[in-house]
């Protein structure tokens, strides 16, 4: 039996402890891919508007003279609002000034907050692994008696966090474009090409999976290095 046949097999073990790992890893990136994808639509909002220092209403305007008009009567309408409510002296250009920047920085944010719901998710991996490779301590010394190599056995600790990385990330990205695009019928389903790019789903599952085999190597090394005799003692 080869390292990779082996690993696969003991996905197959402990399967609700390892169902519930990829469902984790596949809310994380369900939620990353819904919080990248209002980022982007953000973006594409202040790339078609236009830059700063009330570019957003001056490029607006060369569309047609009527939404010009309503535009100008809605952003004059909140600026008046505002200043009447605070007493402030904002202008029309710095009330749209102000409003890209708080665009800008709410991308940072989701960004952040993407990353962290992934890692998250993806933390799970080190508590699943030590779990079910402390349930196997008897197996790897028997593994090691027959010839399975130190190096051997670390492959295929960290191949197996690899491929739950892998299940949960293409899990993800098959439940989150749904997700997304059922969020988008409400609003306008044009946007989907628009907030969710191809290359999202290949670089998620990248991603995912690399930081899972990351996370596998700490397990797996403290199983490689199991004595022998120790092994086949336990239990």
């Amino acid at each position: 039996m080869g390292i990779y046949t082996l690993s696969f097999k003991n996905i197959l073990r402990n399967k609700l402890r390892n169902l519930s790992t990829v469902l984790r890893i596949s809310l994380g990136v369900v939620i990353l891919l819904i919080l990248v994808s209002s980022g982007l639509g953000i973006n594409s909002f202040i790339e078609q508007s236009g830059t700063s220092n009330g570019k957003i209403l001056t490029n607006s305007q060369s569309n047609s003279n009527v939404n010009t008009a309503n535009q100008t009567n809605t952003v004059t309408s909140a600026v008046n609002y505002l200043n009447s409510v605070f007493g402030s002296q904002i202008t029309e250009n710095q009330l749209v000034d102000r409003l890209e920047k708080f665009l800008i920085k709410s991308v940072y944010v989701l960004d952040g907050l993407a990353s962290i719901a992934l890692l998250v998710g993806v933390m799970g991996i080190m508590n699943t692994m030590g779990f079910n490779l402390s349930e196997r301590t008897q197996e790897i010394g028997i593994l090691k008696s027959i010839g399975f190599t130190q190096k051997q056995i670390f492959l295929t600790c960290t191949l197996e966090a690899g491929l739950l990385g892998l299940i949960g990330s293409v899990v993800g990205v098959i439940v989150g474009p749904i997700c997304i695009w059922i969020i988008l019928t409400f609003i306008d389903p044009n946007l989907f090409s628009i907030i969710f790019p191809f290359w999202l789903i290949p670089g998620i599952i990248i991603i995912t999976t690399i930081l899972s085999l990351i996370l596998g190597l700490y397990p797996a090394w403290l199983t490689s290095n199991t004595n022998i005799v120790e092994a086949l003692r336990y239990g």
